[in-house]
């Protein structure tokens, strides 16, 4: 499989009153100013590519936000878990859940993905206009529906969740913990792909040979690295908070093979100079397994990696980095080519 998100266009998604982005490349950079809608775009995008399973993931995402303290299984489709309007009431636009104003994300272009998240009267309780059904539907036709019911509890029109067609990782700036991690790992373990964590730590920390995790997390000896010379392997928490971030982008990226990786603020923990080969890194996975990355930075040096390991690469149309402008309710996405882009950074030109 060969796919890629071409474009996005979302309506009534939190910041987003009526947004289009087009001509995605395979790794995208997205910049802007605070409140510019950079983490929504890339929760919206995650939203979109989990199709059949969005109120699931909908939940990670207020978790990651701090709008609601809840946890389920990804593995059990029929978890029973609720979620309540006032929880939801976050992502609509304006912060107000209404009929007039549904939320719409669609990819039109190559293979087209649609996603409404409709908030509709419940017939049990007409006469109070604060019970909404929020109805998830997918498809041109919007054929496939999950109903979060008033009183919090969700089914599917068929009883079942669907699974969705694409893995995708979505990590934040608190990236995963290590269960989540461990679980992920245990998917490639004796794999080539263990090799291509193991090279993306050697980017920090060269003497890298192994990595292992323990069965039993401790505070201090959860994941061990064995480094070259050293008989013990070494706690992952003695060696600082950038080679975390890295095994974290890492196993991600070599875990989500035909899918998508949404990164918040990539470059978190990251020191400057390492950050080329970062990127060059994530433009090599992203290329071998057919994955379509979303990042975003406030970073100058961020942007000026991602901008340097585009121009070394063989296919240098791989990137793209869109800055996010912001003017009152009115939000558009400003293209730089690679050329651009190069143009951009060695004469010092601000494109956050």
């Amino acid at each position: 499989m060969t796919y890629m998100l071409r474009d996005i266009t979302i309506l009534n998604y939190r910041c987003f009153q009526s947004f289009y982005i087009d001509n995605l490349a395979r790794v995208n950079l997205i910049v802007g100013m605070n409140n510019s809608g950079k983490t929504s775009l890339l929760e919206a995008i995650y939203l979109l590519v989990n199709q059949g399973e969005s109120p699931r993931y909908l939940i990670d995402i207020l978790n990651s936000r701090g709008d609601i303290n809840k946890s389920f299984n990804k593995n059990l489709f029929n978890q029973s878990f609720r979620i309540y309007n006032e929880e939801l009431k976050n992502i609509f636009q304006g912060y107000q859940i209404s009929t007039h104003h549904p939320i719409r994300i669609i990819s039109q272009k190559q293979d087209p993905l649609s996603l409404a998240i409709e908030p509709q009267l419940s017939d049990r309780n007409l006469l109070n206009s604060e019970n909404f059904e929020i109805v998830f539907s997918y498809g041109l036709q919007l054929e496939n529906q999950i109903i979060v019911h008033s009183d919090g509890t969700i089914r599917s029109q068929d009883g079942l969740f669907l699974n969705s067609n694409y893995s995708s990782q979505f990590l934040t700036i608190s990236t995963l913990s290590f269960e989540e991690m461990a679980e992920l790992w245990n998917s490639i373990l004796l794999t080539p792909k263990e090799n291509k964590v193991v090279e993306a730590l050697q980017i920090l920390e060269p003497s890298v040979e192994r990595i292992g995790f323990t069965s039993h997390p401790t505070s201090t000896h959860s994941i061990l690295l064995k480094l070259s010379g050293n008989l013990n392997p070494l706690p992952l928490t003695s060696m600082g908070d950038g080679i975390r971030r890295i095994l974290a982008i890492a196993i991600a990226a070599v875990t989500v093979e035909n899918g998508f990786l949404l990164v918040d603020e990539i470059d978190t923990g990251l020191y400057y100079q390492t950050q080329t080969d970062m990127w060059h890194f994530v433009l090599e996975v992203a290329k071998q397994l057919n994955v379509q990355v979303f990042a975003t930075t406030h970073s100058w040096d961020c942007i000026t990696a991602f901008a340097e390991a585009i121009a070394q690469s063989e296919e240098r149309s791989v990137g793209k980095l869109f800055r996010l402008s912001r003017r009152d309710e009115n939000i558009r996405a400003v293209e730089y080519t690679p050329d651009e882009l190069s143009i951009a950074v060695n004469q010092s030109i601000e494109v956050r």
